[in-house]
Order: C-alpha cells, then structure tokens, then sequence
C-alpha cells in the first residue's frame, strides 16, 4: 500500500514543479540587470528582466517596457517577438543618451540566442554571440 502512495506523492510533487524548459536548468524567476560587459549599470536606470516558466519575458530596459517570448535549450535561451515602448528617458544627472545607449545595448543582447550561466548564488549571467556578458542578480521579491 506504501508504494501507490509514494508514487502519487511523487507524481504531484513532479506536476507543481515549474519547468523553464528543457533540461535540469531553471533560470525562471526575476532578474536585475547589474552590469554590461564589466561596466556598471547607470545609477537611477534599474534593469530588469523576468523569465517565466511559460516562455515568456518581460522587464525594463531602464526606460522602456519590453517582453516576448524565449525558448530555453539547455544553457541557452532564445529570445524571439520582443517588442518595447519607445519613449526617450533621462535621469538625474545622465543625458538621455546615456540612458538610451544603455538600454539599447541591453536590449539588443535580448534579440536572439544567449548562454546562460547556471543560476548560483542568485547571479544569472547571459553572454551572446559576440561575446558581450550581461550579469543578473535575483531580484528581491516584492514588498521586501
């Protein structure tokens, strides 16, 4: 009687584990966006990016809206069908252009395949093609 119970305990406990998608990597969750290629984010820009277990994505670039969709293979993920807001931002003490080539720079890394690393320590770091990393960390959940 012990083994029908076990294997239903198991079977619900698989069912309530979410899935990124293929693999034993989960890199669902929030994610704020630290720094690009070694260089800090701009003070006042905050970053964001949320990887849900759908396939869906979404966050801000610092100014901007975005999100879409992403498709996970193992350590790297795909993003596809991502659209933004367009507005111009400025913050206290940056030129808009500062804002706006950061966000662009975050944005266009966001725009097809990515490597991502193992999730440790809360840190997400995504690389693309040519090399450039974006580094995360988990995002406080809210009201924290």
């Amino acid at each position: 009687m012990r083994a029908p119970a076990l294997a239903a305990a198991l079977l619900v406990a698989a069912c309530a584990t979410p899935m990124a998608g293929n693999g034993d990597l989960n890199f669902a969750g929030a994610w704020s966006l630290q720094s690009i290629a070694g260089a800090p984010v701009l003070a006042g820009t905050h970053p964001s990016l949320t990887l849900a277990s759908d396939g869906r994505a979404n966050g801000n670039g610092g100014c901007n809206a975005f999100g879409g969709s992403y498709a996970q293979d193992g350590a790297s993920l795909t993003f596809s069908q991502m659209i933004s807001t367009m507005m111009a931002c400025t913050r206290p003490g940056l030129t808009s252009e500062q804002v706006m080539g950061q966000e662009h720079r975050f944005l266009s890394a966001l725009n097809g395949a990515v490597r991502a690393s193992e999730p440790e320590a809360g840190v997400l770091v995504l690389t693309t093609a040519s090399g450039e990393a974006l580094r995360f960390t988990r995002a406080a959940p809210a009201g924290s």
